[in-house]
């Protein structure tokens, strides 16, 4: 019995082996021959596209000249090659670019994600703003201040404190510093992509020469062949892997989100290490700080176009304070009741006194008979039914950047042509401080001129970044901008975190000496802009340009004017008050001003802006210049300020700021 059951297993085991051979090899013989139908349907296709192609595009493209096939496939191979290039370029770009006050070594990565390496400290870590583009960054030393001047233990805590604002500066508004890093690894992935595409074209050119021009028939030849194909396609292989493989890392760090960073510009970072620890221990205190900054300056900015616009409703005729993006209209209509009784008082004296010079002697003179007409006069009722050129003016924002994103909504409410910086737009003038550069830069609008002069503060690196961002810097001629012709040059001081020194042999009096001699020589100019005041005295006593802009004191002492050989000169000498920028909302008022021009380059008004420490914005009314005879009567800017006693600097010149 049981081995009839054995058999009867052993039966029925082969035929189901035999059932789903025969099934498999039924499927097998199916697929073949679905296999191949497909390969045969798609070499048909491919077949009926080559002889389409050849009966269309080939047979276009061959009765095209030999000169425009030429020209086609050179384009072709360009956009190919530069393509390859330019990937390449970005793949391995490197470049250095400041974090905060550190040097900092950037490098492309193909992670897509942006990371910080602290060293010991940890990892901060970020999605890449450039996409599947990835950044790593390593920070080195923040650089010595050794060799500029002694350093002693004052000058090391202003150091160390100058390092804290750049750390602040980072955390408050990182996309400067981000942005002024990608903008350093895209220059060098074009160079690189210059380069490679140097050598691809040299390589194409010599294999022309050594093909006697016949480089496509000898490529076709040489790939023909199995081996030298083989050979070429691991080759390239090869060189595409050892240049890319070394961007293709993991991600960095992990890391965790810092719940203490919730609502800045920083939430969603990831961190690790020590790094991480300090953040969750401090990062609240930085928050209250960034959140208390961003809602006074959000609140200027309100402030700041509700004022603009209630001063324009009036007329340009009268002040006006917005606080909590609120006015006062009722106190800007009893200006604009006093303006109108005032100038109504002064048509009525300058009637009166039109008619009695005109009347006989010995007649009276009858007020009626004179017309009542507006008499030529500056401030807003020059601006009427007149082409203006408007200018904004900042000066001494040494790097506050949300100082710096206020005048530039002062641009555009004011409907800014140009944009002057009077210098002392950053703290020492170190390389981490151009990214005060790059926020003023962004700031302005566009489309608006922009000039800039070089104060204490300031150094040439930074003229030079300002030049490569667009700015004229002033170089000790005459340039036109905006359709206004300027002069300046840069501040005769220097000044570090170490102290201040003179930053060549002239003084102030020197430069002011040598801008009144070429203002005169070059036939005169519009505006003068200049950091130090105490220029002035030979641009004044000369007369050949008859507005002077000046900053540097961190007071407002307003406008005056004065008569020199050639006619009446004007100055203005304006800023914020010492302590009033840097960091943080401001501590003093801080002053900007808006001028406007006539067709000849002429001031015709002119008006403050000022930014109190309450973030309440006051924008004044537009006033006439003053004559030399108000001036020398004391009729100054109503915002004049006493003068500071000075203290002497190493030019002779009194030293603020």
């Amino acid at each position: 019995m049981f081995t009839e059951l054995t058999e009867a297993a052993g039966r029925a085991a082969r035929h189901w082996a035999s059932a789903l051979a025969g099934v498999r090899g039924r499927m097998r013989r199916r697929g073949a021959r679905s296999v191949h139908r497909w390969a045969a349907v798609l070499r048909r296709t491919w077949g009926t596209v080559r002889a389409l192609w050849a009966r269309t595009v080939g047979r276009w493209w061959e009765d095209r000249s030999v000169g425009f096939r030429r020209t086609i496939r050179t384009l072709g191979m360009l956009i190919a090659t530069s393509a390859l290039s330019l990937s390449v370029g970005l793949a391995t770009a490197t470049a250095t670019s400041p974090w905060g006050p550190h040097e900092a070594t950037w490098a492309t990565t193909l992670d897509s994600t942006l990371t910080l390496d602290l060293g010991p400290l940890g990892m901060v870590s970020m999605d890449s703003p450039a996409g599947v583009l990835g950044v790593e960054v390593t920070l080195g030393e923040i650089p010595s201040q050794m060799g500029v001047s002694a350093v002693d233990a004052t000058t090391l805590g202003e150091t160390l404190n100058r390092d804290a604002q750049a750390y602040v500066a980072v955390v408050s508004h990182p996309e400067l510093t981000i942005g002024r890093g990608l903008r350093a690894l895209a220059d060098d992935a074009l160079r690189r992509a210059v380069l490679m595409e140097s050598i691809i074209l040299c390589l194409v050119a010599a294999g022309r020469l050594a093909s006697g021009g016949r480089l496509r028939d000898t490529v076709r030849l040489v790939l023909g062949r199995g081996p030298a194909s083989a050979l070429l396609g691991t080759a390239s292989l090869a060189c595409v892997v050892a240049l890319v493989a070394p961007q293709l890392r993991a991600p960095a760090g992990g890391g965790q989100p810092v719940a203490a960073l919730a609502g800045t510009a920083l939430e969603g970072v990831r961190m690790s290490g020590r790094v991480a620890d300090v953040v969750a221990a401090y990062g609240t205190e930085v928050t209250a700080f960034l959140e208390d900054n961003e809602a006074f300056y959000s609140q200027a900015q309100e402030n700041l176009r509700v004022a603009w616009a209630a001063s324009e409703a009036a007329g340009g005729v009268a002040n006006a304070t917005a606080s909590q993006g609120q006015v006062d209209q009722a106190a800007i209509d009893a200006q604009i009741q006093e303006v109108t009784g005032r100038q109504a008082r002064g048509l009525t004296k300058a009637a009166a006194q039109r008619a009695q010079d005109a009347a006989p002697t010995g007649q009276p003179a009858t007020a009626a008979t004179a017309t009542a007409t507006r008499p030529a006069a500056g401030g807003a009722w020059a601006l009427a039914g007149q082409k203006v050129t408007t200018v904004v003016l900042s000066t001494d924002l040494h790097c506050n950047l949300d100082v710096i994103a206020f005048s530039g909504v002062l641009d555009e409410v004011a409907g800014a042509d140009i944009h002057m910086d009077d210098g002392d737009l950053t703290m020492t003038g170190s390389d981490p401080e151009q990214v005060c550069v790059d926020a003023l830069t962004k700031a302005v609008p566009a489309g608006v001129a922009r000039v800039a002069t070089l104060g204490n503060h300031d150094s040439p690196s930074i003229g030079n970044h300002l030049r490569a961002q667009g700015w004229t810097v002033t170089d000790g001629t005459v340039q036109e901008v905006g359709g206004l012709r300027v002069i300046g040059d840069d501040d005769p001081e220097r000044t570090t975190a170490t102290g201040t020194v003179p930053a060549g042999t002239e003084s102030a009096q020197d430069v002011g000496a040598r801008l009144a001699e070429e203002s005169c020589r070059a036939g005169g100019a519009d505006v003068v802009l200049i950091h130090q005041p105490y220029t002035f005295g030979p641009l004044i006593e000369r007369g050949c340009a008859p507005l002077l802009l000046a900053g540097h004191v961190h007071q407002e002492r307003g406008m005056s004017t004065a008569v020199g050989a050639n006619g009446e000169v004007t100055s203005l000498i304006s800023g914020a008050a010492k302590g009033g920028t840097s960091l943080g909302p401001v501590t003093e008022d801080a002053y900007l001003h808006v001028l406007a021009f006539d067709d000849q380059g002429f001031l015709v008004a002119w008006r403050t802006v000022v930014l109190h420490t309450d973030a309440s914005v006051t924008v004044g009314a537009w006033r006439p210049v003053p004559t030399a005879e108000q001036s020398a009567a004391g009729q100054t800017s109503a915002e004049a300020t006493p003068q500071p006693t000075p203290t002497p600097s190493s030019t002779g010149a009194p030293a603020y700021g």
